[in-house]
């Protein structure tokens, strides 16, 4: 008999073969190891006939009294009627083939598994999953995640025969924190997590899974907080620069001032950047708190100390924002700045490319262009990059090598979606954190309303009254990347039926993504002018946009949207002391889910409240995730329920790197083997930050 490791495809096990390795691929099965760390969702325990209830998943057994055929107006029915000695119970098969009759004998013993369900006075099972070889030792079955073509049945049997061929299962923990954790051994775990004894050994086997998935994510962010803390640039103290723009900004906008919360931002990064350690901090801030100005002042510091800084944005109407609202204070302190975006022409990118590869250029904005192989700087040493998330991991390590030779650019990342505590120490336990708490003052809170769309001419109404007090709006469509052309139409269809219809008697842009750069520009400069009274747009205006005026706001198909989009998209408006409305609009029918996204935007406007509601709702790994990021995935272990767990992990595994940097002791070395053997992929995202 062939002897197995945890890395063999498993198409190679027996009763698999390529088609069914297709199906379990699905389930994110690739290898064995996938395959049994795949987490059961629950148990069965094996009933008796009459102990069973109506609804519940069962498991019997029973001999095979009487079986016959009925013929319906949906076609063929085989029945099987099974006894156990305590009652009895009808297996109701459609679709079923002759040969399956064939084997149903009378008086065979048989297992099956289903939902009760009632038909007449009696129970019945239908087309529940059948064992010609019933599970007698066994108390509890595992109940596991399907997907077509798969059945509890199929999996169970596969994985026990992986334990029947022999599979070797390495330990990954050193000795030393298993019998200091009282956690069970790799392999102890792993068949308890299967086919246990009891409720209380399964429990026991799920801790040690999830135990060692986060061990090894905190892990690897200790290494990588190791990595970062190279030596840096120093840069001078204070900022010149910066109080020129300061005072340029007071003198252009009367009453500006910077809030308590981002002056104390402001000296921990400007902290972080005259100390010799290389800076990785993130910048959370809800929409509006004013993280760009912390930015921007932050890269003037850099520039006075001879060095380029650069601010990477993910879509290019977020990064001409970034560049028109620089244009009109940097030259007139003296700063040469620049953009670089994918929609410049050859020749427009080549002379920028050679500005940033000269120095000419020592503020430059742009998108993925920056990081293309021709981007060279002469001097970097200053990165921001807003709304971090958009980007992956391999992006930011690109840009980062582009900084100064044998010194790190210090790397400031920020978000406007605000992160739960037990998900950035997750995600960002490897960095330092700072956090805009305050908004500015005069800002009042938005008016969220929910609207069904048979209302809709409620809303016109409405959006009618705003436009008419001189304010402005914007009306947006979701574009969902499935649907795109479809999502399109309908935005380019609204356009034109409501500046025929409804809004005839007003000016009206359309603005989406596949609009060329200049053609963006025009349209959000008319309505940045007031030159338009409406803007019709995709998600394009997620973030970054800033017009006071703009007063309203009507999402279509708001239940297409995850929580954070629409706060992303709300945070649009209500940028100056007017009061703004969003209207969130929806069909009358939709999931119960998008009700409940719905209701919470609805009633809350704080983001870090949303955040951990969209938290629970979608759970890690969908709301931020973690393939991103470079981490490893958690198949297990879920850090929003289980804080306590995350927390040991993470102060042993930042305990072991501060006093085995290079995992060099021999109790560690079984760490060091795992990492290279199960995360070696990941290890080349330690330098992203």
């Amino acid at each position: 008999m062939k002897t197995y490791s945890v890395d063999t495809s498993v198409q190679y096990l027996k009763g698999v073969g390529p088609k069914m390795a297709g199906l379990l691929k699905n389930l994110g099965i690739d290898n064995i190891d996938n395959l049994l760390t795949l987490v059961p969702r629950r148990y069965a325990r094996k009933s008796l006939i009459k102990d069973l209830k109506l609804g519940e998943e069962a498991r019997v057994s029973g001999r095979i009294i009487e079986t016959h055929t009925r013929f319906t107006s949906k076609g063929k029915i085989f029945i099987v009627r099974l006894s156990d000695g305590t009652g009895n119970i009808s297996c109701y098969f459609f679709n079923y083939s002759p040969k399956m009759k064939e084997k149903f004998k009378w008086n065979t013993l048989i297992e099956v598994e289903g939902q009760v369900s009632l038909f007449g006075r009696g129970l019945q099972l239908v087309n529940p999953s059948i064992s010609f070889s019933p599970s007698n030792g066994r108390k509890l079955l595992p109940i596991y995640p399907l997907t077509y073509g798969l059945t509890h049945t199929y999996i169970r049997r596969v994985i026990n025969g992986a334990f029947e061929s022999g599979i070797y299962i390495p330990e990954t923990l050193p000795t030393y924190i298993v019998e200091h954790e009282n956690l069970l051994p790799k392999e102890i775990a792993i068949k308890n997590l299967h086919f246990p004894d009891s409720l209380e050994v399964a429990d026991m086997a799920r801790k040690r899974l999830e135990f060692e998935e986060l061990f090894y994510l905190e892990i690897l962010l200790a290494l990588r907080k190791k990595w970062l803390k190279n030596k840096g640039i120093k840069f001078k103290k204070g900022s010149i620069l910066a109080r020129k723009f300061f005072d340029l900004m007071r003198d252009r906008n009367p009453g500006f001032k910077l809030t308590k919360a981002q002056h104390r931002v402001i000296w921990e990064i400007f902290g972080d950047m005259e100390s010799e350690s290389r800076m990785n901090r993130l910048l959370q801030g809800d929409v509006g708190s004013g993280k760009t100005i912390v930015a921007i002042l932050s890269m003037l510091k850099a520039v006075e100390s001879g060095y380029q800084a650069v601010l990477m944005a993910p879509t290019e109407i977020l990064a001409e924002q970034h560049y028109f609202c620089l244009k009109e204070y940097l030259p007139e302190i003296g700063v040469n700045l620049g953009i670089l975006v994918g929609s410049q022409s050859q020749a427009e990118k080549q002379q920028v490319k050679e500005e940033l590869k000269t120095g000419k250029i020592q503020v430059v904005v742009g998108t993925h262009a920056l990081i293309e192989e021709s981007s060279e700087f002469k001097n970097l040493g200053f990165i921001v990059i807003d709304e971090q998330h958009k980007f992956g991991v391999m992006q930011r390590v690109r840009l980062i090598k582009k900084g100064v030779f044998q010194e790190s650019p210090d790397v400031l990342v920020m978000t406007a979606t605000p992160i739960p505590r037990s998900l950035s120490l997750t995600i960002y336990g490897d960095l330092d954190i700072s956090v805009i708490d305050e908004l500015p003052p005069g800002r009042r809170p938005i008016i969220t309303r929910w609207m069904r769309e048979d209302k809709i001419n409620e809303v016109w109404v409405f959006v009618k009254r705003e436009l008419d007090a001189g304010r402005q709006c914007y009306i947006v469509y979701p574009i969902i990347e499935e649907s795109e052309k479809t999502d399109l139409k309908a935005a380019q269809e609204s356009y034109e039926k409501l500046s025929r219809g409804v809004f005839k008697d007003y000016n009206i842009g359309l603005l989406h993504g596949r609009l060329k750069g200049e053609e963006k520009e025009k349209v959000m400069e008319a309505f940045r002018a007031g030159d338009l009274n409406i803007l019709i747009t995709t998600t394009v205006i997620e973030v970054g946009i800033d017009i006071k005026n703009a007063t309203c706001m009507v999402i279509e198909h708001a239940e297409r949207f995850g929580i954070s989009q629409l706060h992303q998209l709300r945070g649009r408006i209500g940028r100056g002391a007017k009061q703004s409305y969003c209207i969130l609009v929806s069909p009358r029918q939709i999931s119960d889910i998008s009700k409940e996204r719905l209701k919470t935007i609805e009633n809350e406007n704080d983001g870090f409240k949303l955040a951990e509601k969209d938290l629970q709702l979608r759970g890690p790994g969908e709301f931020f995730g973690t393939r991103q990021h470079g981490l490893p995935e958690l198949r297990l272990a879920n850090p929003i329920y289980n804080v306590r767990l995350l927390s040991l992990t993470r102060n042993l595994a930042f305990k072991v790197i501060s006093q085995d940097p290079e995992l060099q002791k021999i109790e560690n070395r079984i760490i060091k083997k795992t990492i290279n053997h199960k995360y070696r992929n990941k290890l080349e995202f330690l330098e992203a930050g």
